[in-house]
């Protein structure tokens, strides 16, 4: 099913561990530009869009062609938002075309996430699926996991300890990525985790939660791994 699609990047100024991080240099360019670039070369949006509350950010992605419309307000761009009700927002404010059914939701430092996942994330939306995101397995099997409370270890769960790591079934976690929905769905505040729901796995290198700078440098290595291989 072929919808008509629009890009929403959003990236507010503030970030408390690694300053600047949306437009910090990655290899020459923004963080965001890499993600404005491979949202371009997936040819599947009719405009994609940016989400931001600086000037110096909006100046940086009209250059690498990207829209943005209005400046996000101070209420919704403190590190305690919500990014669903950064996307309502913006879809409330902006002269949405009625033939776009579908928005695409991309992270600013989603550095990895080229036209080919863009596209197989899309083309997951169907008749009965009207929410795609990406996921990422847990190394290890989750059933297994302990906290500390007061230096001390407590496990979750006894007996699941002692179980066989191949008797476990997988765990997932969300990626932090990408999000691909139907937008009267979305607006409907329709529960994004449901029978309606369905992902797209990625592989160790297809992403990195870019937090600190540690994350920053992994992402270097594999970008340039990338890049060369």
């Amino acid at each position: 099913m072929k919808l008509k699609s629009i890009c929403i990047i959003p990236a507010r100024y503030g970030s408390k561990r690694i300053p600047k991080k949306n437009i910090i240099k990655f290899f020459g360019k923004p963080l965001i530009a890499h993600v404005i670039q491979n949202a371009f070369r997936s040819n599947c949006f009719q405009k994609i869009y940016v989400s931001t509350d600086s000037n110096k950010i909006k100046k940086i992605c009209k250059k690498y062609g990207a829209e943005v419309p209005f400046l996000r307000s101070k209420k919704l761009s403190n590190d305690k938002t919500v990014v669903s009700d950064v996307i309502k927002d913006f879809l409330k404010k902006i002269n949405l075309q009625k033939d776009i059914k579908l928005v695409t939701v991309i992270y600013p430092t989603a550095v990895f996430m080229n036209k080919k996942l863009i596209k197989k994330a899309i083309n997951n939306i169907s008749k009965k699926i009207n929410f795609v995101f990406a996921v990422k397995k847990f190394p290890h099997p989750i059933q297994r996991a302990f906290i500390l409370k007061n230096k001390k270890i407590k496990l979750i769960n006894k007996i699941n300890f002692k179980a066989r790591t191949q008797d476990l079934k997988e765990s997932f976690y969300d990626a932090g990525q990408i999000y691909v929905f139907k937008i009267k769905n979305f607006l409907n505040n329709e529960n994004s985790f449901n029978s309606n729901t369905s992902l797209i796995k990625l592989d160790e290198l297809d992403s990195i939660d870019i937090d600190d700078f540690d994350d920053l440098k992994s992402a270097k290595k594999i970008f340039k791994l990338k890049k060369f291989s």
